[in-house]
């Protein structure tokens, strides 16, 4: 692993499924580990995933840790895009804030769409993924698990 790197998540302006706007770093958890996973309507490999991504979701709502988990989609088209393309994938009411200004590629390095990012619980970014997880993959989760314990 390599040291962690200090990012600036209060550049990122967020907006939430109701229309409010924060910043990201508003969302990141208060002195525990997170994940905060990147994506967009046009990427191809995003769409793939996003159903994986989902049921991951939901597994860690039973381990009571969905919120440490941040989705952000990276997307300057309206609201009602995301919305859509989401109740298209069968995934009505998934979870995820919107980055209009497209700040999340500069602010976290990001290489493509999708991305994932590991952060400690100082907020430092202590891992980086680039391109589609298999989200139910079992060394993926532990790998993931462990990182959120700590």
């Amino acid at each position: 692993m390599s040291e962690p790197r200090v990012v600036s998540s209060a550049d990122v302006d967020v907006v939430n499924e109701i229309g409010r706007t924060h910043v990201l770093a508003d969302f990141l958890p208060v002195g525990k580990p997170g994940i905060l996973h990147f994506w967009a309507t046009w990427c191809g490999p995003c769409r793939e995933e996003l159903p994986s991504l989902d049921a991951y979701s939901n597994a860690l709502t039973e381990d009571e840790l969905a919120t440490r988990l941040i989705v952000v989609a990276v997307e300057p088209s309206p609201r009602e895009k995301i919305d859509r393309f989401l109740d298209d994938l069968g995934l009505p009411g998934f979870a995820t804030l919107q980055d209009a200004g497209n700040r999340s590629g500069a602010v976290f390095g990001l290489f493509g769409m999708p991305a994932t990012i590991l952060i400690d619980a100082e907020g430092r970014v202590v891992g980086q993924h680039s391109g589609p997880l298999d989200w139910s993959d079992e060394s993926v989760r532990a790998e993931l698990a462990a990182h959120l314990n700590g």
